[in-house]
C-alpha cells in the first residue's frame, strides 16, 4: 500500500478545521478499476469524529483512517463520483488499513447519515479548489489529473 506523506498545517485554510495536515506529494488510490490522485497540496483534517466517540472508535488522525479519510474528503471535495461510491470505497480503505469490519462498518453509516452537510460545497470550498488548481498549475501539472 502506497506512503502517505503529509506534514501538519499551522494555519489551515478557511474551509478546515484548527487541525489539518496537508500531502507534501500526490497520492494514489483506485476506484472503479481506475488509478486515480489527491493532490500535493490538498489539505484535510482526518476522519470526521465526534470527540465525544473518541473513546469508541478513535482520534481523527488514527493512522488506520487517515488514508481512507484523505480519499473521502478529496472526492467530497470534487464530486468525480456518487457520493454512495465515495462512503462505500471509505469503508473499504478502513478495512484494507485493518480497521475492524464492525467498526468500519460504524463509520461509513456515519457518513451515510451525516456526510449530507459536507457534500455540497460551499463558496469556501470553491475557493480552496481554485487555490488548489492555482498550485497545481503553478507546478506544471493539469487539474484535470485531479477531477478538478
Amino acid at each position: 500500500m502506497e506512503t502517505l506523506n503529509l506534514r501538519p498545517v499551522l494555519a489551515t485554510h478557511s474551509n478546515k478545521l484548527e487541525t489539518a495536515y496537508e500531502l507534501i506529494e500526490d497520492f494514489h488510490y483506485q476506484l472503479e478499476g481506475k488509478v486515480r490522485w489527491v493532490p500535493k497540496y490538498f489539505q484535510y483534517d482526518g476522519a470526521s469524529i465526534p470527540s465525544l466517540a473518541n473513546y469508541f472508535v478513535g482520534t481523527p488522525f488514527n493512522p488506520r483512517y487517515m488514508k481512507a479519510a484523505l480519499v473521502h474528503d478529496w472526492l467530497y471535495h470534487t464530486h468525480e463520483v456518487h457520493r454512495a461510491a465515495v462512503d462505500e470505497l471509505f469503508y473499504h480503505m478502513l478495512c484494507d488499513s485493518g480497521v475492524s469490519n464492525t467498526k468500519a462498518s460504524l463509520m461509513k453509516i456515519a457518513v451515510e447519515k451525516f456526510g449530507h452537510w459536507y457534500w455540497n460545497n460551499d463558496a469556501d470550498d470553491e475557493a480552496y479548489k481554485q487555490e488548489l488548481k492555482d498550485k497545481i498549475i503553478n507546478d506544471g501539472r493539469q487539474p484535470s489529473v485531479y477531477g478538478l
